[in-house]
């Protein structure tokens, strides 16, 4: 059993076909979900490992095979944890998100809140996976809230705000009503 360290989370073990047949193994039927293969083949990786010099931890390990001849090629891949975002909110802060799938929605909205003399400034527009958002950063009246019930549903609050704001597209990030429907 020959072991080669890749990178620093990459190990190659290469197991001839005399030692496939030390450890019981047959290329066509490893599976982790035999007990027997599994057992071993958690051996072996724990073995490549500590040989490497790369700790585990509390990683997850993929393990991909490979024949080739009458060798086997065992590729160990420790995988990094993915990364979250986290999303912290002010307290005191109010923010309402809704959504349209149509840009013809979207103006007719932006349209009857301006008939409605709404012209906060705290108001912005996104584009996400072919929807149009509209987000408003402060307390909206009843008014203003039925008009954007009727033309729009609400899809949540400061958090989605944050994923739109993040991974969307600006179409307008101030002012929106006002500076939208001034060329409605």
């Amino acid at each position: 059993m020959t072991v080669n360290r890749l990178g620093d989370n990459r190990v190659l073990v290469t197991l001839r076909d005399s030692e496939m047949n030390d450890y019981l193994l047959d290329f066509q039927k490893m599976s982790l979900s035999d007990s027997h293969s599994r057992r071993v083949l958690l051996r072996i990786m724990q073995m490549a490992l500590r040989r490497s010099g790369i700790s585990v931890g509390e990683r997850r390990v993929d393990i991909e095979a490979m024949q080739c001849g009458g060798d086997c090629y065992l590729l160990m891949t420790v995988v990094q944890k993915p990364s979250r975002h986290t999303y912290r909110l002010k307290r005191g802060s109010f923010c309402a998100c809704y959504a349209t799938d149509s840009a013809e929605m979207l103006l007719q909205t932006i349209e009857k809140l301006r008939q409605a003399r709404y012209l906060s400034a705290k108001s912005a527009v996104y584009t996400l996976n072919g929807r149009y958002y509209l987000i408003f950063d402060s307390i909206l009246p009843d008014a203003y809230r039925r008009v954007l019930s009727e033309y729009t549903r609400k899809t949540g609050g400061a958090i989605t705000a944050a994923r739109v704001r993040e991974y969307g597209t600006p179409v307008c990030e101030q002012h929106a009503v006002s500076a939208i429907g001034k060329w409605l």
